[in-house]
């Protein structure tokens, strides 16, 4: 699990992020709102860990968690905050997924990230965009109204780019997403499939960006 760890304190960072990959994550630490938002954008992040107070100013964490969400991202958000008051920790809950003040155990910080890993992205039921239409519950693609047979892979391809538009993915990225880690990184899997797809779905489905990956432009 790549965990996106926004905390200004360089100390409690260190400390987070070496507790973290302890105990089999793989944390990615920033230390500013701006940081972490070009992280996001640049790393394939599963659960973000997300001060408030950071050197954008003291409501920086929340305004960071409402561009992510503004931007499409869904990845789980617990915020690991000074601030206990319980106005902050419903305004947090409101805008993410977990809430968890310092002083902290990392047992529990543990614990409450893998529980939000089990729970997942937060999906919407569908995404439209112009005659496709992504069905995640269903695990179904239409064109038209009519079904697209699509293998597992394709379907997940697809998947990852719809539920992310505008974020640029690697060839690396999507190969350690859908296929793992055993995969060769000089394989070119990822661009048969990309192929494979605009046949099946259209040519403006998913965007090259020339020496950076493939992107859906939502």
């Amino acid at each position: 699990m790549r965990v996106l760890v926004v905390e200004d304190e360089a100390t409690l960072a260190e400390t987070v992020c070496e507790s973290l990959t302890a105990h089999g994550f793989a944390p990615v630490k920033t230390s500013s709102a701006s940081a972490a938002y070009e992280a996001l954008w640049n790393h394939p992040i599963d659960l973000i860990v997300l001060d408030i107070m950071l050197p954008e100013g003291d409501e920086a964490g929340f305004d960071f968690a409402e561009r992510v969400r503004e931007a499409g991202f869904r990845q789980p958000i617990l915020f690991l905050t000074a601030r206990d008051a319980l106005s902050d920790r419903v305004r947090g809950l409101g805008m993410g997924d977990d809430y968890l003040a310092k002083p902290f155990a990392v047992a529990e910080l543990v614990a409450r990230l893998r529980a939000l890993h089990r729970r997942g992205e937060v999906r919407p039921r569908q995404v439209l965009w112009k005659e496709v239409v992504l069905l995640p519950e269903e695990r179904q693609v239409r064109v038209h109204d009519s079904p697209v047979q699509l293998t597992a892979k394709e379907y997940e391809v697809t998947e990852l780019l719809m539920l992310n538009p505008g974020r640029v993915f690697s060839r690396e990225d999507i190969l350690e997403r859908i296929w793992g880690l055993e995969y060769e990184t000089n394989s070119n899997l990822v661009d048969v499939y990309i192929k494979n797809l605009r046949q099946k779905l259209g040519e403006d489905i998913i965007e090259t960006v020339r020496g950076m990956g493939y992107r859906h432009p939502g």
